[in-house]
């Protein structure tokens, strides 16, 4: 796993912070070099990446200080975003790959993009797939996911009702309700869809499209089993509906998708903004052929279609040897953090799901247990963490989303056993008939 040396330092002073060995001046540079064997540049970059987060400050010879007002703020400890970390971002791979694109001095890629996007990039994603049942017609770019599902419900190619889980990703059911598109949900909870419904809502023919995230699932982080989603694609061909599956990170996933399993009945929408950049604002979505030709109608004339430079800057940069080299230490900076959720969330009272990689993972509590106040709670605190308000129709399902990739280490370390603690103690109450939440 890499590990550069100025984040070690980081991760050091924030655990020597919070467990009070400093309380106001902070080592020298001289003296940490000396510690971690490093130079002192080495030092002062992880004492300037500390003063960007204002959890640190410098007074002209003297050194470093602790910023006691943001010793424990909502940034270091947000759990409540899924807004990728701007850490994990390949900014310096990007800066590259654009300095690159500016050098061909293409001028066609400052005007509009095409019906269907950027051929080269149309191109190099059809051969990625290794699919000789796809052909090139049916591979189109959007102006990201939410383009591609606005795209998809919110114009004339929607003829009847839409079918979402619940709990879903919360700006698509925002979207639904906002736009007035008649919509209905079916159950989904750590152990999969409820098939029993949802062949129930189908058997009506009232359905033209079920949207749904297959694997790293947002909110609950969770995947369906392959057994399952046959289950739905035997639905889709018999009750006449197609599948719109979000797969917005498939760098960390693995298993199947409905599109491997049943490209006929499914839109398959693959976004970059959680691995590589929100910026780019592209999806690629491959369609049935009668479909794709609707949906570059539409992205015609809805202006639809992203922006043809930075269809060119995903495409060298997918082609580029960064990509790979990216995507690998993204995995290992997951996986650090996950394993640390894990150890950290050891003597958790109630059921969870932790995913093997993924950005999300969830905790599940009682009914009666009171949520709101262990929210409150934590959030005077400094930690911030969400539950599922609009992600559900379901006022009483008492989940916490995780958002896993945001915090450090240290961090994560720090705010799950703290919340824990928490849970325990509020358990302990709730089980004494006589006392009540506090």
């Amino acid at each position: 796993m890499m590990n550069y040396k100025y984040t070690e330092i980081m991760d050091y002073l924030r655990s020597e912070i919070d467990k009070d060995v400093y309380t106001d001046k902070l080592p020298s540079i001289r003296g940490l070099a000396i510690k971690f064997g490093c130079s002192n540049s080495t030092v002062i970059k992880a004492y300037n990446e500390l003063e960007s987060l204002q959890l640190v400050f410098s007074a002209p010879k003297s050194g470093y200080y602790i910023n006691k007002n943001k010793k424990r703020s909502t940034t270091e400890y947000d759990f409540f975003s899924g807004v990728p970390n701007n850490k994990n971002l390949p900014l310096a791979s990007m800066k590259k790959i654009y300095d690159q694109v500016l050098e061909e001095k293409n001028q066609n890629l400052l005007n509009y993009s095409y019906p269907m996007g950027y051929n080269l990039l149309r191109e190099h994603l059809l051969m990625e797939l290794h699919d000789p049942e796809v052909s090139l017609e049916s591979v189109l770019i959007t102006e990201g996911a939410q383009g591609a599902i606005d795209l998809l419900l919110g114009a004339d190619l929607r003829e009847k009702k839409v079918l979402v889980e619940d709990p879903t990703y919360n700006i698509v059911l925002s979207y639904l309700r906002i736009k007035n598109i008649p919509h209905e949900t079916v159950m989904r909870t750590k152990d999969g869809l409820d098939l029993i419904q949802l062949e129930e809502q189908a058997k009506t023919g009232e359905f033209q499209f079920f949207y749904t995230i297959s694997r790293n699932h947002n909110p609950l982080g969770t995947d369906l089993k392959e057994k399952e989603m046959k289950k739905v694609l035997e639905l889709a061909r018999k009750y006449d509906f197609y599948i719109i599956e979000d797969d917005y990170l498939s760098e960390l996933s693995k298993g199947s998708t409905f599109f491997s399993l049943g490209k006929d009945r499914t839109v398959y929408v693959r976004s970059y903004s959680k691995t590589i950049s929100p910026s780019l604002r592209i999806a690629s979505v491959i369609a049935p052929m009668e479909l794709a030709k609707k949906l570059s109608y539409n992205i015609t004339y809805l202006n639809g279609g992203a922006p043809l430079f930075n269809q060119a800057i995903l495409l060298k940069y997918l082609k580029s040897e960064f990509y790979l080299k990216d995507m690998s230490v993204l995995k290992d900076r997951v996986k650090q953090n996950i394993m640390i959720f894990k150890n950290a969330l050891q003597g958790f009272p109630f059921d969870y799901y932790i995913p093997e990689t993924g950005f999300f993972a969830s905790l599940y509590f009682p009914k009666d247990f009171k949520l709101k106040t262990l929210l409150e709670g934590l959030q005077v605190k400094g930690y911030r963490f969400r539950d599922l308000q609009g992600f559900t129709k379901q006022e009483d399902r008492k989940i916490l989303r995780i958002s896993l990739t945001r915090v450090e280490p240290n961090a994560m370390n720090t705010a799950i056993k703290e919340l824990v603690k928490e849970v325990l103690l509020m358990k302990g109450d709730k089980d004494d008939k006589n006392k009540i939440y506090i």
